[in-house]
């Protein structure tokens, strides 16, 4: 490579530097570029808010719901997904894994079914709990309905409210009954 040659790079490069500097230097005085401490974003002008930025714990407030609430709710949802996903491949474990969040009732209903596992292709359904609505709840028991979303064979969507009934026997609680709604 040439003398001139490389005075020509080294000078572009030179160049190209100061530009980028410059260039930095006046975007830093403008409002394009956000400002630790800014509460939102500037644009000619206007202001756009970030709700989150003013955001701040308050000790006083009560909670969205009650360690009871929340218990049944999660026992609900987490109880409907298991119940409702199965799968020629794993026949039977999603009822063995809900045994221990059963009442004994309970337990012998889950016991007893009998659904053919050995069809000539692979069958499954997977159930998604998408939200809980309390329909009742007290010390002891608790009715919850669980809106879930349901895929059979990774095709057919679909979405189907299931009634959990749930009973605090001693110091857990459990779901003594559940009951799939009409689908949607």
């Amino acid at each position: 490579m040439d003398k001139d040659k490389k005075k020509k790079i080294i000078w572009g490069t030179i160049i190209l530097l100061v530009i980028l500097g410059l260039l930095l230097w006046l975007l830093k005085g403008s409002d394009l570029i956000r400002k630790p401490g800014d509460q939102g974003l500037t644009n000619e002008g206007i202001e756009i808010p970030i709700p989150s930025a003013n955001i701040q714990y308050d000790p006083d407030l009560p909670p969205a719901q009650t360690n009871t609430e929340f218990d049944v709710v999660n026992l609900a949802k987490n109880f409907a997904e298991r119940f409702g996903s199965w799968s020629t491949d794993n026949p039977g474990k999603n009822l063995e894994e809900l045994l221990p969040l059963s009442t004994i009732r309970m337990q012998g209903y889950l016991q007893g079914i009998e659904i053919d596992y050995n069809p000539s292709e692979f069958l499954g359904l997977s159930t998604k709990s998408l939200s809980a609505e309390i329909l009742s709840v007290s010390d002891s028991d608790a009715e919850v309905l669980v809106g879930t979303q349901r895929v059979e064979n990774d095709r057919n969507v679909y979405y189907q409210d299931i009634k959990m009934i749930l009973i605090k026997p001693d110091n857990e609680w459990l779901v003594d009954g559940a009951y799939w709604q009409d689908a949607l």
